[in-house]
């Protein structure tokens, strides 16, 4: 694709049947049990057919006959209308009367064998001569009825009687649950959707199945709705085709003009308070629309909304409405939000857009408070067109600000320095403090001009944003002590506007002392940035940044388990009803820690998300980073195919200003060497990415690159530095990858066991199962068998958290002999196809170790010759070296 993105093929047409366990249980049992029938009752749209010929087919199969009917309204004004294809086969063709009606009863008087079957489907439209011989089918003959009927129609009072008097059971059908809805998306489109597309189809079908389908199916023929990066997702709103405006109208039913203007003015806005709605369409009229089961209204807070029950029909109302009647309902409603006292926070977006989509004028200080309320929002076009507006009608200044801060927001800097107002008209101290946090952000972003060193203080704002570039820059200290500073200074009181500053500070600081492991320091800036995001007027985006920046400081820092729990409850909050940036934001996060971890499938799939839905939305350059982490997954996974593939991909990007990434890119870099067995270029490369992080003063990261190069077998090279470290920077994290690389240096089984109990209780679970998995290996050389199989035991169940990962040390391989781990260097390049001397080239050793390490390993596992030692390790066939590092496996 030109966009660099992968597109798969749409799915299939067969779309399973989720959440309908109990009531075909149901259904099936009282067949079975002499039952005379069941009774399906639902709503329009939640399975009552599908119900029923799923049913249907399972009796089939057990052997039962069946037969199957529906009433309609032509049929229904027609006696036995509906049933006039059930007489016995051979009958001539007779008017539908006596006659008829006795024929078909005694066809099902079957006096043995397995029951007969009669599927009634839509009862609610059966004549009466339909009905009464449904119901003499059910209570004088073996026949098993399984009628359907929709809720709130007037149905035949004899198919109501078979409930009622208990002739038959009653099922009731209710719309799907949450969490039905994404399993019938993700098996009927064969693959995962994205947290906010799958949220947008709970949303507008409300479980309702057939509404879900359709929508659906609307998405795939617009080209909406595709697979992108092995994810399912929504690419804008979706277009309604007339199918499925044709299905929404059959299920309204809304033919009542009453009701219909109702239906309209929720679909220009929903929810609506209550006595807007009546203001605008009458009393009667919503009551109506509420009885017939299309809106609901429901307390929200202190004031009653009124609501489409499905909200889907309210954007094939929207699409289907005369644009004149729309552009006189958004007039009504701009008059009444007007004229109201205005107290919700999205009050002022509402006026100024309504009134804009009316062809009416806003003034722009309206214009301005809705921009304001678009940009917390994180709709940045819509804030960016409100800001604009305003400074053409005379915004003044501070919509020139606002219109430069919302391009910044969307990486925008040229733009933005383009309408920036001068100094001298930035009066005040908000104002100038305002233009110079522009200016510096602009500065460093457009002209990537590094913070010059002893610049004097510019305001507030000016000093947070440069606490971020210093971070950015490596200059970690400088960083530190700007932010910290800043965050000392006293702070505005809560009944004023909240300052930018304070968080961005805050976040500089926290993600700063994660990278020099002071988690005390990372706590306390935490605070102080909450504090400050969560005042009212603040935007959500800053409570965001606060809790991304403090996950990053847990994961810096080692503690791998809270940040795990703190990702996985903000993601969950964010998918429920943030922005996507957002959602995007946090599924990057989790990706990552879920990689730091090592649990490798769950960071492909939130990694995969993050790149999904933050296309587009990148003004800090960041997707190189999560490209990279997600090539690193797939290393970890053994995968050099995928891990090469994301890397191009990574490759494509732009850079992100600085150098705080350069060595967590390049640690990604290194365990993609690894997983094509390249030990000696990803150890290399692992040491140029701690080197190049010890020079930006972020001693967490050096230790992380420092630990990898130990697992990639230079261990005894690294083993002195990350004991100076874990001395310096006293963590958990860091004392055990001190431990861990002494005792790979030292072949020390005991002591790995030691490190591999203390990684996973502060959740590295990967490099813990890697410890063990050594130990093991060490302890059957010795012949230590009891030591031996604890290690396998522990290393095994560990593993099995990881999802899948395949990296130099897990290896298990035999439970009686096992391999050093430059043994099994040297036995994966030989099964792979490696001749000796590639192998000896490879790792940097002679032919003569080569062989003599490559005996070694034959003796070890008992075999003889390089296809018996591939069978051993999982190696299908033999490959020329070409082959290995490609992985196409046709090289």
């Amino acid at each position: 694709m030109a966009d660099g993105r992968m597109h798969d093929a749409g799915p299939g047409t067969s779309w399973p049947l989720v959440g309908r366990a109990a009531a075909l249980r149901t259904i099936t049992e009282a067949a079975t049990r002499a039952d005379a029938g069941v009774v399906i009752v639902g709503p329009p749209g939640v399975g009552r057919t599908r119900l029923a010929r799923e049913a249907v087919a399972w009796l089939a199969a057990a052997g039962h006959p069946t037969s199957w009917a529906a009433g309609t309204r032509a049929a229904g004004a027609i006696p036995l209308g509906a049933l006039l294809h059930l007489a016995p086969p051979g009958d001539p063709p007779v008017p539908a009367g006596e006659g008829l009606f006795h024929r078909i009863l005694e066809r099902f008087s079957v006096p043995a064998g397995k029951r007969p079957v009669l599927v009634v489907d839509d009862t609610h439209l059966l004549d009466d001569a339909s009905a009464v011989l449904v119901h003499q089918l059910a209570v004088h003959t073996r026949t098993f009825v399984l009628v359907t009927l929709r809720q709130g129609q007037t149905a035949p009072d004899v198919m109501t009687a078979l409930w009622k008097e208990r002739v038959a059971r009653r099922v009731e059908l209710q719309p799907l649950g949450d969490g039905d809805v994404d399993t019938l998306l993700e098996r009927g489109l064969g693959g995962p959707l994205d947290a906010v597309t799958r949220r947008t189809f709970r949303h507008l079908s409300a479980g309702n199945s057939l509404v879900l389908r359709e929508l659906v199916q609307s998405g795939l023929e617009s080209s909406a709705l595709r697979r992108v990066d092995g994810l399912w997702h929504l690419d804008g709103r979706l277009r309604i085709t007339g199918r499925l405006g044709d299905l929404v109208e059959a299920q309204m039913q809304a033919d009542d003009p009453a009701v219909l203007a109702v239906l309209e003015v929720l679909a220009c806005r929903e929810p609506l308070g209550q006595p807007v709605l009546e203001g605008i369409t009458g009393h009667s009229a919503v009551v109506q629309a509420e009885r017939r089961g299309l809106v609901v209204v429901e307390r929200s807070g202190a004031r009653h909304q009124a609501r489409f029950t499905i909200p889907a029909y309210g954007e094939v109302v929207r699409a289907r409405m005369p644009r004149a009647r729309a552009h006189a309902i958004w007039g009504e409603l701009a008059e009444s939000l007007a004229a109201s006292p205005r107290r919700r926070a999205d009050d002022a977006l509402d006026l100024a857009v309504w009134g804009l989509r009316a062809g009416r004028g806003s003034s722009g200080q309206e214009l301005l408070a809705a921009a304001h309320r678009a940009a917390d929002r994180l709709e940045l076009k819509l804030a960016e067109r409100l800001a604009a507006a305003s400074r053409d009608i005379g915004g003044g200044v501070d919509a020139s600000l606002t219109l430069a801060e919302v391009l910044a927001s969307q990486g925008r800097h040229a733009d933005a320095a383009g309408v920036l107002p001068a100094p001298g008209d930035c009066d005040g101290d908000e104002r100038a403090d305002r233009l110079a946090a522009l200016r510096e952000k602009i500065e460093y972003w457009r002209d990537e001009a590094p913070p010059a060193q002893g610049r004097p203080a510019d305001g507030r704002a000016a000093d947070a944003v440069r606490a971020w570039t210093m971070l950015l820059e490596g200059q970690v200290a400088r960083s530190l002590a700007v932010g910290t500073a800043l965050l000392a200074r006293p702070r505005r009181r809560p009944d004023q506007t909240p300052e930018r500053a304070p968080v961005w500070a805050a976040t500089a600081v926290i993600f700063a002392a994660g990278l020099v492991g002071d988690a005390d320091l990372a706590e306390r800036a935490g605070a102080i940035g909450l504090e400050t995001a969560a005042q009212r007027k603040a935007s959500p985006w800053a409570q965001a940044q606060v809790g991304v920046a403090r996950c990053l400081a847990l994961l810096l820092g080692g503690s791998l388990t809270t940040a795990a729990e703190t990702v996985a409850r903000a993601y969950r909050e964010a998918a429920e009803s943030q922005p996507a940036p957002l959602v995007g934001v946090w599924a990057a996060v989790r990706g990552i820690v879920a990689k730091a971890q090592g649990r490798v499938k769950p960071a492909q799939l939130a990694l995969r998300e993050a790149i999904v839905l933050l296309d587009g939305h990148d003004p800090f350059r960041l997707r190189r980073v999560y490209l990279a982490e997600l090539a690193g997954a797939h290393a970890m996974a053994g995968d050099a195919v995928q891990a090469d593939a994301w890397l191009s991909r990574m490759d494509g990007c732009p850079a992100p200003p600085g150098v705080l990434f350069e060595p967590w890119i390049e640690r990604n870099r290194a365990w993609a060497a690894a997983a094509a067995l390249d030990l000696p270029g990803a150890a290399s490369r692992a040491v140029m990415a701690a080197k190049a992080a010890r020079g930006a003063g972020a001693p967490m990261i050096e230790a992380l690159a420092l630990f990898d190069a130990a697992r990639f077998g230079a261990a005894k090279e690294v083993c002195d530095r990350l004991h100076r470290l874990a001395e310096s920077v006293a963590t958990p994290a860091t004392a055990a990858f001190a431990t861990v690389a002494a005792a790979l240096a030292t072949d020390d089984a005991d002591l790995l066991a030691e490190a591999a109990g203390t990684l996973h209780r502060i959740g590295h679970t990967l490099p813990a199962a890697e410890a063990a998995a050594t130990a093991y290996r060490l302890h059957v050389a010795a012949g230590r068998s009891a030591a031996a199989k604890n290690a396998l035991v522990f290393a095994r169940e560990v593993l099995a958290d990881c999802g899948g990962a395949r990296t130099p040390l897990t290896d298990l391989t035999g439970s009686e002999a096992s391999l050093t781990p430059r043994e099994l260097q040297v036995a994966k390049l030989t099964a792979a196809g490696l001749s000796g001397r590639a192998v000896a080239g490879r790792l940097g050793l002679s032919l003569r170790t080569v062989n003599n390490h490559l005996g070694r390993v034959y003796a070890k596992l008992g075999v003889s010759g390089r296809q018996a030692l591939a069978h051993v390790l999982g190696h299908p066939s033999q490959q020329g070296e070409r082959g290995l590092v490609c992985g196409c496996g046709s090289c």
